[in-house]
């Protein structure tokens, strides 16, 4: 199963930091056959992601609709991994309240192994906010309840 786990259907039109996520690992597998372009990654699920997915799907055997499913974000993954290994890369955009998908599931799992009493049901709320800024005062970074790039690579 992937890291994070499978949240939701991304489609064109989808947003948030699960599509950066996507987006990001598809950057990461490119090689000398690729055809699509290098993604931006800006979590806007658009033209060009749909493209990238769809040649993901086309070389990897998956049913080929240009959506990201379960079955889709497990093979992205895999293949990352398998390329990078398991590190979780950062998303490549900010965490912060009214976010939601599996990587703020994935920061809420980490911090109630930190201790904190929080639900992971990966919406982005005033508790996970009050959550991230204790962690980030815990480990001298700039607590502004917001998971950025510095907070996400000392979680991860």
């Amino acid at each position: 199963m992937a890291i994070p786990a499978y949240y939701s259907l991304i489609q064109r039109g989808s947003s948030g930091p699960d599509v950066a996520l996507v987006q990001t690992w598809l950057n990461g597998l490119r090689d000398a056959c690729t055809w699509h372009d290098i993604l931006k990654v800006d979590g806007h699920f658009g033209t060009a992601s749909e493209k990238a997915v769809t040649e993901f799907q086309l070389r990897n055997k998956l049913t080929v609709d240009g959506k990201v499913g379960a079955n889709t974000w497990n093979a992205i993954y895999a293949k990352y991994t398998a390329a990078h290994g398991l590190h979780v890369p950062y998303p490549g955009i900010v965490l912060r309240q009214g976010s939601e998908g599996g990587t703020v599931r994935l920061v809420q799992q980490k911090l109630r192994g930190e201790g904190e009493t929080l639900t992971a049901d990966g919406k982005y709320g005033a508790k996970t906010t009050e959550a991230v800024r204790r962690y980030q005062k815990r480990n001298s970074l700039t607590a502004d309840g917001s998971v950025g790039r510095a907070t996400w690579e000392k979680m991860f």
